[in-house]
This record gives structure tokens, sequence and C-alpha cells, in this order.
């Protein structure tokens, strides 16, 4: 037993840092309260609770016939429902329920791409902290350069005084970066309650590569029926049975059985029997009826706006993500052309070459990586905007398509 106890404290700390993975935070997508609130809807639209009765209404009376009380009548009247109207009301209550079922697909959706922008502005922060150290690390090791130059001709006390404010700026801006990665791990775990006791490591580096993305958005059709055209014109079908339930709307009579005990004693059957039947001149329910018509209309230009908006949208954003592309593969062929170790070596063979210049190169490129990491999270923010108007995003089982892998 004490074994145990001390095993068990000895791993506790290593229990409470678990890594929280991409996939597990995706995942929790399927938690959030927002999308829940249509599974209980739909679990409750499972049960058919909207079932109409085969009967209207039921009908006791009784009247004293010529006011004499020998001679009471008695009568029950049934009102059947309409079956058109039972018809009619499933059919509304089942495109309603489609419609749910979609409608939580487009905020599973937004949920997913929240939790996807969430991971790529974590990765983003997590690049910049790491250059800011690297540019910190560099200003150090440029002003111990200087301060053991002071009495060389390479000693700068301008350079000296300027590298001195920029460290202070630095570590300032560093401050910033751990404020705003505090505030992000706070919007994870409000996301993700479980991410509290876990380390949040996600990288660019580990995110899928922008090759692979130009690929996959140049595979990928340009326009979906499912997803958010499938949800219009769930909701025309909705409008258009609502507008056939109303039509139906109407009495169509009824039946009635009438009890006269006095015609006993006429030698008479006390019991007869009565049917009706309701012919309406014009629908009691014509008002209803034209505002789902105007329903209906909206309905279909709300089709047609949406065709036209995701249409435009995915190719307004495979052209932004085709110009970052240009930019960032610019950038990093240029980085690369720089030669850095070649460029090195030929510093240290000049003769009077100062060993800060190196120094303020390495700086320069703590920049261009700065902005290469920039380009490269709008890039990846343009790829999920992407998948999100192609459909892609709320498709299960789940894949990441934030990974290299895809899994």
């Amino acid at each position: 037993m004490r074994i145990l106890i001390i095993s068990c404290f000895l791993f506790l700390p290593f229990m409470g840092y678990a890594q929280l993975t991409m996939e597990d935070f995706l995942q929790s997508a399927l938690q959030s309260s927002a999308v829940k609130v249509f599974d209980t809807q739909d679990d409750f639209l499972d049960e058919n609770p909207y079932k109409l009765s085969l009967i209207r209404g039921l009908e006791f009376r009784t009247e004293s016939n010529q006011l004499d009380n020998d001679r009471q009548d008695y009568t029950v009247r049934l009102n059947p429902a309409n079956p058109w109207e039972v018809k009619r009301n499933n059919e509304y209550f089942k495109n309603y329920q489609q419609l749910l079922q979609l409608d939580r697909q487009r905020e599973l959706k937004e949920v997913m791409k929240i939790h996807y922008e969430t991971i790529i502005n974590w990765a983003y922060l997590n690049e910049l902290k790491k250059l800011k150290k690297e540019e910190q690390e560099i200003i150090k090791t440029s002003i111990d350069i200087l301060a053991a130059q002071k009495f060389s001709s390479y000693f700068d006390a301008n350079d000296y005084a300027d590298l001195k404010i920029e460290q202070i700026e630095k570590m300032v801006e560093l401050e910033e970066l751990t404020f705003g990665e505090d505030a992000q791990r706070s919007n994870i775990e409000a996301l993700y309650p479980l991410a509290q006791n876990q380390t949040i490591s996600w990288t660019l580096s580990e995110l899928i590569p922008i090759e692979q993305i130009q690929y996959l958005v140049s595979s990928q059709p340009i326009f979906s029926r499912v997803g958010e055209l499938a949800y219009r014109q769930k909701k025309i079908d909705l409008a258009l049975s609502e507008w056939k339930l109303d039509k139906s709307n109407i009495n169509i009579g009824y039946i009635k059985a009438q009890y006269q005990g006095y015609r006993i004693e006429q030698e008479r059957k006390p019991w007869s029997i009565g049917i009706g039947i309701a012919i309406p001149i014009t629908n009691p329910n014509k008002d209803n009826m034209t505002k789902r018509k105007l329903e209906i209309i909206e309905a279909e230009n709300d089709l047609l706006v949406a065709k036209t908006e995701q249409q435009v949208g995915v190719e307004m954003v495979k052209k932004n993500l085709q110009n970052l592309s240009i930019r960032y593969n610019n950038l990093q062929n240029r980085l690369d052309s720089l030669n850095i170790p070649a460029l090195a070596s030929s510093l240290q063979k000049i003769e009077d070459s100062n060993p800060i210049t190196m120094i303020k190169l390495r700086g320069s490129m703590i920049k261009s990586k700065s902005m290469a990491a920039r380009i490269k999270k709008e890039i990846y923010l343009a790829y999920i905007d992407y998948l999100w108007y192609s459909e892609l995003l709320q498709q299960q089982p789940f894949t990441n398509y934030l990974s290299a892998g895809l899994n």
C-alpha cells in the first residue's frame, strides 16, 4: 500500500500535464452547447410528440325536449380529425426535424471554424515567442560584443545606446506575447474545459505543409450541394409543407349518436345516428396560407443568394490562397538564396570584418522569419475559409485538416 501511495505522488505531476492533441480539441466541438441543443431537440422529435389524434373532439350534450322532464334527450357528438391534416402535420414535422439536423451541421461548421482558427492563432503565437526570444539573444550578444569593443575603432556609442533601448522594447514585446498566449489559453479552456490540466504545444512547423494545401485546394470540388444549400432548400420544403398544413386545417364534419328514452314508450327505437359534412366555401386559413407563400418566395431567394455566395466565396478564397502562397514561396526562395553559412564564411575571411556584422545579419533574418510566419498564418486561415465554403469542416467522421496526414 505504501508503495502504491508513493507511486501516485510520483506520477501525479505527469498525469496533470498531458499533451492536448489537435484531434481531441477539434472533437470537443461536438460537446458545444450550441451543437448539443440541436441533439436534444432531435431526440425529443424522435418520440413523435407531434402526432395528431384521429379524434379532434368529443362532446356530450343533453337537452329537455319541449321542457318535459320525462322527455330528456342525450347526444354524443364526435368530431373526427381531418386525415389530410394528420398527414400534412406529420410531413411538416418530418421536414422540421430534417431542418434541425441541417441547422446543427451549420452550427457545427461555425464551431469547428472557431476551433481551427484557435489552433492556428496559438501556433502562430508560439512561433512569434520563439523568434522574439531568439531576437533577444541576438541583441544581448550584440551588446556584449560592443561592450568588449569599447576601446576599439569598431565601438559605436550610438549603436550601443540604440541596442540597449531595443533590448527593453523586445522585452516588452515578449511580455505582450505572453499575455496574449495566456488570453488564448483561457479561450481554449473555455472551448474545451479539459485543457486546463494539459499542456498545449501546437506549432506552425507541425501543421500541414503549404504545398499540400495547394494540392488539396486544387483537387477539391469548388461547389457542393450539402450544408448551407441543403439547409436553404429544406427551408423551402418546410414553408411549402406549412402551407399545405394550413390548407388542410379545416373541420370536415361530425358523427353523432342521440338517445331519446321517451320513444321506447312509443314503441320506437331510442337511438339515432347523424353525420354532418362541412363544405367550406372559402378556406378559413387563407391569411396564413398567404404568409406561407411569402415565406416560400423568401426562402427561394435565400437559396439563390446562398448559391452565389458559395461560388463567389470559394473563388475569392482560392485566389487569396494563391496570392499568399506566391508571396510565401518568393520570401522563402529569397531567404534560401542568401546562403547564410557561405556568407558567414566569407565574412570571417575578411581581415577587417566586424564580428557584429554577422549578428546584425541574423537579426535581419529573424525579421524575415517573422514575416514568413505571419504570411503562413494567413495561408492557414484562408485554407480554413476555403474548407468552410466547401462544407468540409463539419463532415463526420472528423478529419484534422491541419495535420499533414489528414488524421
